[in-house]
């Protein structure tokens, strides 16, 4: 990397002071999706115990297996009810104390770091494309994704909308905040530099084992033309005696006759 290259990338702090000091910005989960779920969960729980209850009332003994996955089913509802919660207090938060995102996905709570952050326009699955384009889909209300990627990370990809927070200027602020400390920090530029000065590395040390390979060639086809050589030049030796002893022995012949 070039050292103007480097300059680009350095962090001024001009750019910083345009962030947020020592705050945290929550955005809450969407109300009537913290709703759908409490009121899922309750429904299942309440057949889930009302079967268990059924069979001990009718003295049965389902087996070992049965309870189990009674208690699981169980087990599961009462985290995703506790876990409304959680999320009715943040699905996403901007944390400018620590300097990183942190999400609520699913029961764990995810952070990337400010210099690690790549915040962009993120897009509807395959699917729900598809059905936004067909006639049933064409009173379906407009949802904008966001994407909040870990650079450095390649599993830590994750990807919200505005249908999953609160209110669609919750996820308009949300949105601008996470760009703009991308922007600031330039995380995916310097991940990309990086990879290019690995490439140019790579491609450098490809290319030295290339000549080396060349050299090594050059060097044993040098090798072998001289043997030949010294061959070819021994057979002649040999050959040339081999005509003078028969040139002596003719005349020898000769001078007896």
């Amino acid at each position: 990397m070039s050292e103007v290259e480097e300059k680009n990338l350095e962090i001024s702090q001009e750019e910083l002071d345009k962030l947020p000091k020592d705050t945290v910005h929550c955005f809450p989960a969407s109300k009537k999706q913290i709703i759908k779920r409490r009121i899922i969960t309750l429904i299942i729980a309440a057949l889930d115990a009302a079967a268990a209850g059924y069979l001990l009332a009718g003295n049965t003994d389902p087996g070992p297996l049965l309870w189990c996955v009674f208690g699981v089913i169980m087990l599961l509802c009462v985290l995703v009810f506790i876990h409304t919660f959680v999320i009715a207090k943040y699905r996403v938060a901007m944390d400018y104390q620590k300097n990183e995102v942190a999400l609520r996905y699913r029961f764990s709570r995810i952070t990337i770091p400010f210099d690690s952050l790549d915040a962009r326009d993120g897009a509807a699955d395959r699917a729900t494309q598809l059905l936004q384009n067909s006639t049933l889909g064409a009173n379906m209300e407009k949802v904008d994704y966001l994407i909040l990627d870990n650079v450095y990370d390649e599993v830590a990809c994750y990807q919200t909308s505005s249908k999953d927070l609160a209110t669609k200027e919750d996820f308009d602020m949300l949105a601008k905040e996470a760009k703009l400390v991308s922007s600031v920090y330039k995380a995916k530029e310097k991940y990309d530099a990086l990879n290019i000065d690995e490439d140019d590395t790579k491609k450098e040390s490809e290319d030295n084992s290339v000549d080396l390979v060349k050299e090594a060639i050059k060097e044993d086809k040098a090798e072998k033309a001289e043997k030949a050589a010294e061959e070819a030049a021994e057979a002649l030796k040999e050959a040339a005696e081999e005509a003078k002893e028969e040139i002596s022995s003719e005349e020898k012949d000769s001078e007896e006759k």
